[in-house]
């Protein structure tokens, strides 16, 4: 017990040597987090830690397990040298995520993704997060996005006071809180329903409610996530039906032509992984009554994030990380460029160069991706489901417009005209 209380009261007082200084680093909020130094991290188990969070409003300080958060279905964050975190204290628990596939990229895509669904008609579950500085025993560990567990941005979407009432699992049935065994009970029944019917289609809503999975359908066919359903979670509240979430957007908007409606909509050119909730989907869709809602949801997504809008999206969550980039840069750009250089793009092998390669992405994504993406959406909706052009117009307000030019410079003419 002594030997406890001696280790709180130390990791207080590095706390307070360490604030200070490392304040002055940006106006972000931190997260000091302070364990034993040889403790050996992983996802399994957990260590004793002491973690505050400071605001400018103020700090709290409170005791916590720390641990390596789970890499989920994004093969990158498992891979980055710089290692997402999870911290579960009584009080207070959340990630500290590492940007997983867009850590070599933006950096801000979850961000950018979660602004533009909370503003957008079509609402679906995501989580709040916000940029952090962490420092891990007084020494800088980088840029992080401090994060919602998904259960929790689950609760606050149904305005719940808690998680007691809930269930959550991931896309394969793997629970995540409370009795996922209706998983695969909802997979099971759906493949026998005849949805073409009344009474099939009433099963199914017994089952799954399928407003929740059209809206979760519409908003990553929208933004192009690649990774739609590795991280589907079902969620249910009480005895109810099963509903969406989305966990991460990391591989969203990779490109403006991303033909996100083919993980939905099976055909002989169907190249994406398919599994149980892709099956539902694409039998959903064969049927006027849920493909007119999906319509309906990608015409009111088509109308409401103008380019205009979701390039404010970039420039907003841009604005609050450009000053941290420099020093979160240095503290991880070569180790970085050793180990993700070998299985991805990343051309960057120094801090200078790292920025550089950052500053091209973002400027890729905001002028070239986002000009494009509206029409790519209403073109591959069109030909996907066969809508005709008097039903384009009826669901997306108007006509398909000319593909916007763009400009056709590439990341070696950026680097020379920016060098």
């Amino acid at each position: 017990m002594k030997r406890n209380c001696l280790y709180t009261l130390l990791c207080c007082l590095l706390c307070l040597w360490v604030l200070p200084a490392a304040a002055q680093e940006t106006d972000l909020p931190a997260v000091y987090i302070t364990c034993e130094a040889d403790a050996v991290l992983t996802t399994e188990n957990a260590v004793p830690a002491q973690v505050t969070l400071a605001y400018p409003e103020g700090e709290t300080t409170f005791a916590a397990a720390l641990r390596l958060n789970d890499p989920a279905s994004d093969a990158a964050e498992g891979s980055l040298p710089q290692k997402s975190l999870r911290i579960d204290g009584e009080e207070y628990r959340f990630i500290l995520y590492n940007d997983g596939n867009d850590a070599i990229g933006t950096k801000l895509m979850n961000a950018v993704c979660c602004r533009l669904i909370g503003q957008s008609p079509v609402a679906s579950p995501v989580r709040a997060q916000e940029p952090v500085n962490v420092y891990l025993n007084g020494e800088y560990w980088g840029l992080y996005t401090k994060r919602e567990m998904i259960e929790d941005a689950v609760a606050r979407f149904e305005n719940l006071p808690d998680t007691t009432q809930l269930s959550v699992a991931k896309f394969d049935g793997q629970p995540v809180l409370g009795d996922a065994s209706g998983v695969a009970a909802l997979y099971g029944k759906s493949q026998t329903l005849d949805l073409s019917l009344a009474e099939g289609q009433h099963t199914l809503s017994e089952l799954l409610d399928t407003d929740s999975f059209l809206d979760w359908m519409a908003v990553n066919t929208y933004l192009g996530n690649a990774n739609l359903h590795g991280e589907l979670y079902l969620y249910r509240v009480g005895e109810g039906p099963w509903k969406c979430a989305t966990g991460d957007f990391a591989h969203a908007l990779a490109g403006a032509s991303d033909n996100s409606i083919a993980r939905l909509v099976k055909n002989e050119n169907t190249r994406f992984s398919w599994g149980k909730a892709a099956e539902l989907a694409d039998r959903m869709l064969q049927q006027p009554v849920y493909r007119d809602g999906f319509l309906a949801r990608m015409g009111a997504l088509y109308q409401a994030l103008s380019v205009d809008v979701m390039q404010a999206a970039v420039d907003a969550e841009e604005r609050r990380i450009a000053a941290a980039m420099p020093a979160h840069m240095e503290r991880w750009a070569e180790d970085f460029a050793e180990v993700m250089g070998r299985e991805y793009v990343y051309p960057a092998a120094n801090a200078e160069e790292a920025l550089l390669f950052r500053q091209y992405r973002v400027y890729r994504l905001r002028d070239k991706t986002l000009v494009r993406r509206p029409w790519y959406v209403y073109d591959t909706v069109q030909n996907a489901l066969g809508v005709s052009d008097e039903d384009m117009v009826r669901f997306f307000g108007g006509e398909k417009p000319e593909l916007p030019e763009v400009p056709g410079d590439s990341w070696m003419d950026f680097q020379s005209a920016n060098q």
